[in-house]
């Protein structure tokens, strides 16, 4: 079957030769003209098509990388935005007793795997700071410098401190100590009126923390159990510590 089929090909391609042949040349030339000329406009439409397509494709790239650089200006003038209400925020702070030293710190490092245990800023020994300094923002007490070195500190946290404390309000005073994930306001006599949404402040005791810094407001008060002769406390930090950018390190006067 596929032999006979092969044959009847041949047989047309040599009749098609024989017809070709037997035209006079006038015909001969103006079939292979218009042969040439539909090879050239396919050629011509195929390769149109092809510098369209390289063009849409660039322009189309073209188009995303400017709308990739757009966004990235829109996201750093974002940034921009919210830099400088921080940094407006920091010029307006000023201690409380406004007599105090002030060096202006920016936080450079933090163990992700311990947020609430330190940080490191870029001042140092070089800047005037020394051991045990009182940290704080604008909002309220950080810490206080643990380490010292030439040129940058490692802030110990509130989380991994205790706080000597007293309600504004009521004056009722107690130690603020970081316990199961929270700070609480522990030895607080139960005699004392403690609402939710009292301020905490530090109480100045002990010396290491000035008084009157905010710590946190109360969010729960209930009896303890275990010693019913005190309030079981619990606070909402003032300072937000999972994204200090800024701080402040209270000098020596």
């Amino acid at each position: 079957m596929t032999n006979t089929r092969e044959l009847i090909v041949i047989g047309l391609a040599f009749v098609c030769a024989l017809i070709l042949m037997g035209l006079p040349t006038s015909y001969k030339t103006s079939i292979a003209e218009r042969c040439q000329a539909g090879l050239a406009a396919s050629g011509q439409a195929l390769f149109s098509r092809v510098i369209r397509s390289t063009r849409d494709e660039e322009k189309s790239r073209f188009l995303l990388t400017q709308n990739v650089a757009l966004a990235l200006d829109n996201m750093q003038l974002q940034e921009a935005g919210w830099e400088n209400m921080r940094l407006r925020k920091a010029l307006s702070f000023r201690p409380l007793d406004g007599g105090t030293p002030v060096i202006s710190a920016e936080v450079i490092g933090r163990d992700p795997d311990h947020i609430y245990d330190a940080i490191v800023i870029n001042v140092g020994r070089d800047h005037g700071v020394d051991k045990d300094m009182p940290v704080v923002t604008p909002e309220g007490l950080v810490g206080h410098i643990a380490q010292v070195g030439r040129s940058d500190s490692v802030v110990q946290l509130l989380m991994r401190t205790r706080v000597s404390a007293l309600i504004q309000a009521t004056r009722a005073q107690g130690i603020v100590s970081w316990i199961d994930g929270q700070f609480r306001l522990r030895f607080v006599e139960s005699s004392n009126l403690v609402r939710e949404g009292d301020l905490v402040v530090s109480s100045g005791l002990g010396g290491r923390y000035p008084k009157g810094v905010p710590i946190g407001t109360v969010v729960e008060v209930n009896q303890e159990k275990r010693a019913p002769v005190f309030l079981r406390v619990i606070l909402k930090s003032i300072v937000d510590f999972s994204v200090l950018e800024e701080v402040f390190v209270l000098g020596k006067d």
